[in-house]
């Protein structure tokens, strides 16, 4: 399994429900189009108004297919709530185990 991990700056808690509006309502529907897409996780840092997401790609090849097109939507979607991307790196992901995570 492979993770994209993007970094956000600007995420401060005025954007918060923007973003996860955003995130339920568009951004995963989106990434379960994708052939591959295995899963997403939010992360939130509001005191240092920092955010990063982890997209889980059961492949390298099924992550950088997607990348493809995921580079120009990601800009508009963040433009719309506000914030900015830093990096969006790919990791292998030897382990995994989320067992019940649904919220």
């Amino acid at each position: 399994m492979y993770a994209r991990v993007i970094a956000f700056s600007g995420a401060d808690s005025g954007k918060r429900e923007a973003a996860l509006e955003m995130i339920r309502g568009t951004v995963i529907p989106m990434l379960r189009s994708y052939d591959g897409y295995e899963g997403y996780i939010s992360l939130y840092d509001e005191e240092n108004s920092r955010a990063k997401a982890i997209i889980l790609w059961g492949s390298r090849e099924a992550a950088e297919s997607a990348e493809e097109t995921l580079v120009e939507r990601r800009a508009q979607m963040t433009a719309q709530v506000g914030i900015t991307v830093e990096s969006a790196n790919l990791y292998e992901a030897p382990v995994i185990d989320l067992e019940g995570a649904r919220v």
